[in-house]
């Protein structure tokens, strides 16, 4: 069995030749997906701009999709810790005021 697949994408303008892992493809042709259509839509909306202009700005789009989702991933395991922690104080409370009863 073949470890790599070769996958062809376009985005924008640009054709892509890749080889990947097999189960990278169903996300990498899901998000060149979501790239034209923001690149269309955007390209549309600014035809002034050249398409490099529209490529960066989705570009930064994206990015700072994944930046806040980066964040916000950080903050949920900061909560999750406290309440981790808080937690396990409660459990040995519990265990130690039960010994204390015998």
């Amino acid at each position: 069995m073949k470890d790599k697949i070769d996958i062809n994408l376009r985005i924008a303008d640009v054709a892509l030749s890749l080889t990947i892992n097999p189960d990278e493809e169903r996300l990498l042709r899901e998000a060149a997906k979501g790239i034209n259509e923001a690149w269309s839509s955007w390209r549309s909306r600014f035809k002034t701009k050249s398409p490099a202009e529209v490529l960066a700005m989705v570009t930064l789009l994206f990015t700072k999709s994944y930046l806040d989702l980066k964040e916000q991933t950080q903050r949920t395991d900061e909560v999750l810790d406290s309440l981790e922690r808080t937690i396990d104080m409660l459990l040995l409370e519990n265990d130690s005021s039960g010994m204390n009863e015998s």
